[in-house]
């Protein structure tokens, strides 16, 4: 099988490829609301003869060390699609999530959020990059695959998930479930790179506490505004001092890799009334190979160090609350097969080398690498920044470009 052919099956495809991605895009399924979409594209892959589970995911669980509760109903669909006779280990998983984020404000969108359009080479609307165009890639190039006569001597599946943007419900689930693969690509918008190492991520809450005082009466209170601010700028130059130290083969040096950010902070109930609590949320980034729960004692101490200096805050400790999303880091060996695999094929695809790199947010890469002892990579269409922004899109080169690589990558897996 020669790149030339599957350049050839897919401009035959291309349209089928487009109305898939836009078909997708355009049945809203923001996390927690997947079922919909979900249901449609089994329908799709039962035409194209594929054998299809589609399960509502257990309660159960909820008890896994992995599962990150969002707050949201465990009980939604999840979606698998098996090409080939069922084996213990597959070929090859092609993953890909199925829900999106909220579209935010509809002002600052040109058109409807959820009104999929092609227009000057690029594919619009939430999700279209984040990642459904990289779905849609996954699913034609099974299709295409099928179409060029390839015989399946062991399966493909393609993994249609929920709750990728809350923790990975979905991908947890089918790992639960019992689908495991020579290795996974996870088609998430990598601008065609490969990026098999990415760093975790751990969700906060900051309890600042103050004393409530008329304001008028300012000093008669403490401000828990006031006293967020040297946490704050404690948890800075902690971000600071813990890159200095940091190496990693697939990082830059001075590289950003595991931001800590505040997101969120509510404070005070009446503007005249010194305000008695301040609530900051945010996201810890925990380096590869770093251990989560030495990360969580380290970040405790220097929230204590910062309180011990100051005779309020000693007295009346800030509470570190660790909630929602708790996304361990995840590493496939660089040595892996895999990575060889889909670099070949992306070279012979596009004429050059991928660009490998590791990223600084999380994934379901991990579930992968640490609960199914799997290799995982995430490749596909789209630049991440774009992702979650208003006026998303996908450049369509990329897509088609994704499911050529793809194609062959499942024809080379199979002919192994």
């Amino acid at each position: 099988m020669t790149p030339s052919h599957v350049r050839e099956c897919l401009a035959s495809l291309r349209d089928e490829l487009y109305e898939l991605a836009l078909d997708l895009v355009r049945t809203p399924s923001v996390t927690g609301d997947e079922d919909a979409a979900q249901e449609t594209l089994a329908a799709r892959f039962r035409d194209w003869g594929l054998d299809v589970d589609l399960w509502t995911v257990e309660p159960s669980l909820k008890a896994h060390r992995a599962y990150c509760d969002d707050g949201l109903p465990v009980e939604r669909q999840n979606l698998v699609a098996r090409w080939g006779e069922p084996r213990e280990t597959a070929a090859l998983i092609l993953n890909g999530h199925i829900d999106v984020v909220p579209p935010g404000e509809r002002e600052r969108w040109d058109t409807n959020p959820f009104d999929a359009r092609i227009h000057q080479g690029r594919l619009h609307g939430r999700g279209s990059c984040d990642m459904k165009g990289g779905l849609a890639a996954c699913c034609i190039a099974v299709r295409a695959a099928m179409k060029l006569g390839i015989t399946p001597k062991r399966p493909i599946l393609i993994q249609s998930v929920i709750g990728e943007e809350t923790g990975g419900l979905g991908t947890l689930a089918a790992i639960e479930r019992g689908y495991r693969a020579d290795g996974a690509v996870i088609a998430e918008p990598t601008s065609l790179h490969m990026c098999p190492v990415q760093a975790g991520a751990l969700s906060f809450k900051l309890h600042v506490p103050g004393k409530a005082a008329h304001g008028a009466m300012r000093r008669w209170g403490v401000s828990a505004v006031e006293k967020f601010w040297p946490v704050f700028s404690g948890l800075e130059a902690f971000e600071k001092k813990r890159h200095e130290s940091f190496e990693h083969p697939f990082y830059e040096a001075g590289q950003l890799v595991a931001p800590l950010s505040v997101g969120k902070i509510q404070a005070g109930n009446w503007p005249s009334t010194v305000p008695e609590e301040l609530v900051a949320e945010g996201r810890f980034g925990i380096f590869p190979g770093e251990d989560c729960e030495e990360a969580r004692r380290a970040f405790e101490a220097v929230v204590k160090q910062v309180g011990d200096r100051d005779d309020w805050l000693e007295e009346n400790p800030v509470r570190v609350e660790w909630f929602e999303g708790q996304f361990e880091p995840g590493e496939t060996d660089a040595k892996a097969p895999l990575l060889e695999e889909l670099s070949t094929c992306h070279e012979e695809v596009l004429g050059k080398a991928p660009v490998s790199h590791g990223v600084s947010y999380g994934s379901d890469l991990r579930l992968f690498t640490r609960y199914a002892e799997m290799p995982a990579v995430l490749y596909g269409p789209g630049d991440v920044a774009l992702a979650h922004a208003a006026n998303e899109w996908l450049p369509l080169d990329e897509l088609v470009q994704a499911a050529e690589v793809l194609t062959l990558l499942i024809a080379r897996k199979l002919d192994a």
